[in-house]
């Protein structure tokens, strides 16, 4: 009901804007149309007043020729009858271009086609006129001929051809004034008709406006008040109207939202209840957990507690042996063979405690403390390959170093990359096939030193590569060669090589060998300098 008075109402206010944009389009066309032909009236006045100067320029130019028969006359001649045709033809091709068929049936357009006609005819024979006396004048008549033109001036231009401009002119000025006339009234048709159009869409919408709003005040306050209970909790409160409009529609769709909250609010109470129940049940089990952790760390404290008892017990028999043996004098050799067998079997149990220890510690990240300062790499490399020597000498692995004789002088922990070259030339060693080779290498490229460690051992496969570097990693074959180890140096050594601003890398093959390759930068050339001099 409500959508169908707002359409009504919706329909009657575009009728009253198309009428209103209908009568203004109306009369925008009238007003052009009389504008056009003020226009063309005035364009028409202009014609004619210059036709009518350049006709007596004309005639005056050739009266005066035929008077002095001077050339500077015959010059001027030439250039006013120029002029005049001109004038003429523009006044010709202003009467065809206004020339429509709705003026094939105006009396006034037809009345100029035949002025125009009447022009033309009036300047040929004045041209032969003028030729006639000009002939008189050339035979020595000179009397006949100034009595000729004279006639011709009187009969023909003052009695003639004036009257004719003046005609011209005349209905020219009487068809602008006509137009601006027509047009005055047409404006003041056309102010009226928008006032008319406008005061009836004003009344209209007024009148309109107050029936709607009376229509649907009244749904919209119980509307209001409905939403206002419901928003304030009241899920039981029903929008009544007795109307079978939009507003009881929507009064409708209220009351199924409030229903469908009620639903949703009980399903929530429900859904929390049953949440506040599971709540309660993973907190005492997560106060079991806790139960189970603490007992966890307590075991653990005790079992590092035992282990380091352990340890204490092992290192002093091992100092007491030592001791002992070092201070007899008269014991024959089967007495220092069971000494050192009672160090060893000692030393293998401390290593055994050792490696519990550190495999506790595989989960815990080391935090390293570095003392930094210029460091000779070439003296550290070359210590480290001698300690290499003595763990090869049981494998009876060569090596190999090859390094210039001065020094390289880089920034860093001198008993942290000692540390780097332990761990690459321990695991050269244990991985290294006996009778095999060890090559180290140092060298300078650019402003960086590389240090290149290669073994002739089992190698690390292809797929394992990536992972080396990882904490707590050992590949198969590694496992395989020794089951002892932690998987804790190559990442400790890399951990150590990026502290240092630089990089280490590996390439290797199965069964052929491995490459670890390190790279740290030089120091600056200034503090390089300061320190060979130092040095020197």
């Amino acid at each position: 009901m409500f959508r169908f008075r707002l359409a009504v109402v919706i329909v009657v206010s575009f009728g009253f804007v198309l009428v209103l944009g209908i009568a203004l389009y109306w009369g925008s066309n009238q007003v052009d149309k009389y504008f056009q032909r003020s226009q063309a009236a005035y364009e028409s006045f202009d014609h004619y007043e210059r036709l009518s100067q350049e006709a007596y320029r004309h005639f005056k130019q050739r009266m005066d020729r035929l008077i002095t028969n001077s050339p500077t006359a015959e010059t001027g001649v030439e250039s006013s009858k120029q002029r005049l045709y001109e004038a003429m033809q523009a006044l010709r091709d202003n009467a065809v271009k206004s020339s429509t068929p709705e003026a094939e049936v105006d009396p006034d357009k037809a009345a100029e086609l035949e002025r125009v006609a009447h022009f033309t005819a009036f300047l040929d024979a004045s041209e032969y006129r003028f030729d006639e006396i000009e002939k008189l004048r050339q035979e020595g008549k000179l009397e006949l001929a100034v009595q000729a033109l004279s006639t011709f001036s009187e009969e023909e231009i003052d009695g003639k051809f004036q009257p004719l401009i003046d005609t011209a002119i005349s209905a020219e000025r009487d068809k602008a004034g006509k137009a601006k006339q027509e047009l005055e009234e047409l404006v003041a048709r056309s102010r009226w008709i928008a006032i008319l159009a406008s005061l009836a869409a004003a009344v209209f919408s007024i009148s309109s406006g107050i029936l709607l709003l009376r229509g649907v005040r009244k749904p919209i306050d119980v509307l209001l008040q409905g939403t206002d209970e419901i928003a304030s909790g009241n899920l039981d409160h029903r929008i009544s109207l007795e109307t079978r409009d939009e507003f009881a529609y929507l009064a409708s769709h209220f009351n199924d939202m409030a229903q469908e909250l009620a639903l949703q609010q009980t399903k929530l109470r429900e859904g929390r209840a049953v949440l506040e129940k599971r709540v309660a049940e993973r907190t005492f089990e997560l106060h079991d957990l806790n139960d189970e952790l603490k007992r966890m760390d307590n075991a653990r404290r005790e079992f590092l507690a035992d282990i380091s008892h352990e340890l204490r017990t092992p290192i002093t028999v091992i100092r007491g042996e030592a001791e002992v043996t070092l201070r007899g004098q008269d014991r024959d050799t089967a007495e220092y063979k069971d000494s050192l067998q009672r160090i060893v079997e000692l030393s293998m149990q401390l290593g055994q405690y050792v490696n519990d220890l550190m495999f506790i510690a595989r989960s815990e990240t080391a935090n390293f403390q570095f003392n930094w300062g210029s460091v000779n790499l070439t003296d550290i490399v070359t210590s480290a390959v001698e300690d290499f020597q003595v763990m090869a000498e049981e494998s009876k692995i060569a090596v190999t170093l090859n390094a210039p004789p001065e020094p390289i002088w880089v920034r860093g922990d001198k008993q942290r990359l000692r540390q780097v070259l332990f761990i690459l030339g321990d695991n050269a060693c244990r991985y290294s096939i006996p009778g095999g080779r060890i090559t180290v290498s140092l060298g300078l490229e650019a402003s960086e030193v590389k240090i290149s460690l290669t073994d002739q051992g089992i190698g690390i496969p292809s797929q394992d590569l990536e992972r080396i570097f990882e904490r707590n990693f050992r590949s198969d074959n590694a496992q395989h060669a020794h089951d002892d180890g932690s998987g804790l140096g190559l990442p400790m050594a890399k951990s150590i090589i990026k502290a240092h601003d630089g990089i280490i890398t590996v390439s290797s093959a199965e069964n052929v060998g491995s490459t670890f390759t390190l790279i740290l930068p030089l120091l600056p050339k200034e503090q390089d300098n300061e320190q060979r001099n130092n040095n020197d």
